[in-house]
């Protein structure tokens, strides 16, 4: 493998490290919009996807296009960018504290809620399409889509549906050197079944009520599994900047940027991309983005497991990774556990928290045990008093061994398709927001 290779993508992993007083987290919130009967909303309908990010504009956002398409919108306050399926996706920029992500999320409701009450529509943070089958939703214009679908295609029978499918928050943390970056690479992807299972809300797949737990997980399992998943090896070995770099350059990266064109790899390994190509530092960076595991890294870590929630939860659980990986005491009693776990175990893991939900294995306790106790842990050393009433929705639901899609499976069974209303963020629910009420 080459040297230069592999110190260029340690080069820039090293470069995202920030000193201990500007840690900050960033946050991608993605959404589904779906009609009155809960059909999902697609880019290009009339009242569709597009048309929403047109009537966005009005709140002093710049425009973002390909070959015509208006794909995205952005302002110092976020950006929104769409999934393949038409996701709608707000990410917010680092910050320090949690009140500044919650006040943003919140103001992104406000501009949105109006629109879609004009267009008779809802906003759900949902894990998966509620009822639209994945052949009944078009890509996007996006063209970086279109490479993605026809290669992933031929890798895993679930490919199309984790593109149009799903959707999730992915929670950024920074590191502080090597040493930082170490534990809390591996503290990430030891607690991947953990944080998967705590934040589940995808009680449909297809149409069906999903009668097992994390559906999601499933399909990233069959999507392309030399991208996605566990990174190979995280578990069994001190894993840095130059094993993740030695990673990324074995992965085929799908498409390159070259001169500002989306390029095929044609199955070439990064290395051989790399080799064949003059590519420029950002050129080398978008390589990065083109692997999908439970937990990557470009100049910073992104943790990518956990379904979307609807509102104060999702603000719950980006409180819940606050208190895991800046505070030093947790941070490290989790790095010691995970010295225990090798890879063949913690997908071991995965498997049973899939099968079993709440009464799955974990280091030998029942899943549901180790979750009360990193909860209990996260209380009462990782968090402020302040910091420690944004846990409390999620808390309060974990205490009944409750996640949103076994809350939501349950309501369904009673109410059908309506008993997805309770994470519809509706201007009922951006009334209660603004009042400063308890949703859920």
């Amino acid at each position: 493998m080459d040297e230069n290779h592999v110190d260029r993508i340690i080069n820039i992993i090293k470069s995202g490290e920030k000193k201990s007083n500007q840690l900050a987290i960033g946050v991608e919130f993605e959404h589904i919009v779906v009609n009155q009967n809960y059909q999902s909303i697609n880019y290009y309908q009339d009242d569709g996807i597009e048309e929403i990010l047109k009537k966005l504009l009005k709140f002093n956002y710049l425009p973002i296009y390909e070959e015509g398409y208006l794909i995205g919108l952005e302002k110092p306050e976020g950006f929104i960018t769409l999934e393949p399926g038409g996701q709608l996706e707000l990410s917010i920029p680092p910050c320090t504290d949690l009140k500044s992500i919650s006040d943003l999320y919140i103001n992104f409701l406000s501009e949105l809620s109006p629109i879609l009450e004009e267009h008779e529509q809802r906003l759900l943070s949902i894990g998966y399409h509620p009822r639209s089958s994945i052949d009944q939703i078009p890509f996007n214009p996006k063209k970086r889509y279109q490479y993605m679908s026809n290669y992933l295609k031929l890798k895993g029978a679930f490919a199309h549906n984790m593109m149009k499918g799903t959707a999730a928050i992915q929670v950024v943390i920074d590191y502080i050197n090597e040493e930082d970056f170490i534990k809390k690479f591996r503290v990430a992807n030891f607690l991947s079944p953990v944080l998967a299972l705590i934040s589940d809300n995808s009680p449909i797949f297809e149409g069906e009520i999903y009668k097992k737990n994390s559906v999601r997980s499933v399909i990233w399992e069959n999507t392309d599994k030399e991208r996605s998943g566990i990174v190979k090896g995280v578990m069994d070995k001190t894993f840095g900047y130059r094993e993740y770099a030695q990673y990324i350059l074995d992965v085929p990266p799908i498409l390159f940027i070259k001169e500002g064109n989306y390029l095929s790899a044609h199955h070439k390994t990064t290395s051989e991309v790399m080799k064949e190509n003059q590519l420029t530092d950002l050129e080398v960076e978008h390589l990065l983005s083109m692997v999908f595991p439970d937990v990557r890294v470009k100049k910073y870590i992104e943790i990518r497991m956990a379904d979307s929630l609807p509102y104060p939860l999702n603000i719950a659980f980006v409180a819940l990774i606050k208190g895991i990986f800046y505070n030093e005491e947790v941070l490290d009693h989790l790095y010691n556990l995970s010295l225990n776990v090798s890879d063949e175990e913690l997908n071991t893991y995965k498997c049973d928290m899939i099968e079993e939900g709440f009464k799955a294995n974990f280091m030998g306790e029942s899943i549901d045990y180790f979750i009360r106790n990193l909860f209990s842990l996260v209380e009462e050393v990782g968090l402020t008093m302040e910091e420690k009433t944004y846990l409390m929705p999620l808390k309060e639901l974990i205490k009944q061994q409750q996640n949103p899609a076994t809350l939501s499976k349950e309501l369904i069974k009673a109410e059908g398709i309506q008993g997805l209303e309770w994470m519809a963020l509706s201007s009922l629910v951006r009334r209660e927001i603004n009042a400063g009420k308890e949703v859920i």
